[in-house]
C-alpha cells in the first residue's frame, strides 16, 4: 500500500513539474513574442504646418500597391482622418484590387495628438470646417469662439497641401475627391460653392446644413445667380433616422439637393441617397462605400 502511495505521489510530482515547466516556457515564449501594434500597410504619416492659418496637420497617406511616382493617381482627401482614413484605405484597396475602382492615393487630414481627445476634436472641427463665425450652436460657446475658419482651411488645402502631394507623389493633378461627414460635409459643400475647381468629385455625408441659420442655402442662391456651370460629380447621403438628431437633417439635405438640381448647373452630376435605418453615427461606412462607387462610376 505504501509503495502504491509513493508511486502515485511521484507521478503527480512529475506531472506537476512538466506542467510548470511547460507553462513557464510558454510564458518566456509569449514574452519574446509580445503583441505589436497593427499598422496599415502602404501608409505613412507626415506633418505639415500651415502658413495660412498656423495650424499643424497630421497627414495620413495611403499609397496603392505598386505605387509609381508620377503616375498621376486620383487622390481622395478625407476629413476627420482619425475615423475616416483607415476605412477609406481598406475600402479603396479592396475595390481597386478587384478592379472596381482605380488605384488611388488617400490623404487623411488629421491633427497631432490623441484622436480620442474630445476637446481637441471639437475645437479643430469647429475652427476648420465652419464657414462663418457664430457665438453659439455646434458644440457650444467654448468651441464656437474658434469658428469660421473654413476659408483659411480651404486655402491651406489649395495652396499648401495639394502642391505638396503633387510634388512628393506626382498625384492629384486633375482628379481629386473630398470626403466629408457632418461638419466635414458642411465644409465640403462650402468648397463646392466657393472653390468648385479644387475637387472634381465630392462625397458629402450628413452635412450640417443647419449651421448658422442654414447660411449655406443663401450661399447656393448667390452662386446660382452668378454661375450657370458647376462641373463636379457630387454624391450626397444621409441616414433615414437623422431627422431625430435635434435637426431635420434628412429634410434639409433634400431641400438643398433640390435647390442644386433646380439651378440646372451645366456639368453637375448630382446623386442623393437616403440610407434606411442609418443614423448620424452609423451612416459613414456604408455611405463612403456607395459614394466611391458612384462618383467613380464609368
Amino acid at each position: 500500500m505504501g509503495r502504491k502511495l509513493i508511486l502515485v505521489f511521484t507521478l503527480l510530482c512529475i506531472c506537476h513539474s512538466t506542467f510548470y515547466n511547460t507553462s513557464f516556457a510558454n510564458t518566456i515564449t509569449d514574452t519574446k513574442n509580445s503583441p505589436q501594434p497593427y499598422q496599415l500597410p502602404n501608409t505613412q504619416v507626415r506633418e505639415l504646418t500651415s502658413k495660412t492659418n498656423g495650424v499643424t496637420y497630421s497627414l495620413y497617406i495611403s499609397l496603392p500597391k505598386g505605387f509609381q511616382k508620377g503616375s498621376d493617381y486620383p487622390v481622395v482627401f478625407t476629413l476627420d482622418a482619425d475615423y475616416s482614413f483607415a476605412l477609406a484605405h481598406n475600402i479603396i484597396e479592396h475595390f481597386s484590387e478587384r478592379r472596381n475602382l482605380p488605384k488611388m492615393v488617400v490623404v487623411g487630414i488629421g491633427y497631432p495628438g490623441k484622436g480620442q481627445d474630445g476637446a481637441a476634436y471639437r475645437l479643430n472641427r469647429t475652427r476648420d470646417y465652419t464657414p462663418t463665425h457664430v457665438a453659439d450652436g455646434g458644440y457650444g460657446p467654448r468651441f464656437q469662439k474658434h469658428s469660421g475658419g473654413a476659408r483659411k482651411f480651404a486655402g491651406f488645402i489649395q495652396n499648401e497641401l495639394l502642391p505638396m502631394i503633387q510634388r512628393q507623389y506626382g498625384a492629384g493633378l486633375d482628379d481629386r475627391t473630398i470626403v466629408g461627414h457632418s461638419f466635414g460635409g458642411l465644409f465640403a459643400s462650402y468648397v463646392l460653392l466657393t472653390r468648385p475647381r479644387l475637387f472634381q468629385r465630392y462625397i458629402i455625408i450628413s452635412p450640417s446644413l443647419w449651421y448658422d441659420g442654414k447660411k449655406l442655402f443663401d450661399l447656393q442662391k448667390r452662386h446660382a445667380k452668378r454661375n450657370n456651370t458647376l462641373k463636379a460629380r457630387v454624391f450626397y447621403a444621409v441616414g433615414s433616422e437623422e431627422n431625430r438628431t435635434g435637426q431635420p437633417m434628412v429634410d434639409q439635405l433634400t431641400a438643398f439637393y433640390e435647390a442644386l438640381k433646380q439651378s440646372q448647373y451645366k456639368g453637375l452630376s448630382l446623386t442623393k441617397r437616403i440610407f434606411k435605418d442609418e443614423n448620424h453615427n452609423s451612416i459613414f461606412p456604408t455611405a463612403l462605400t456607395t459614394g466611391l462607387r458612384t462618383v467613380f462610376a464609368q
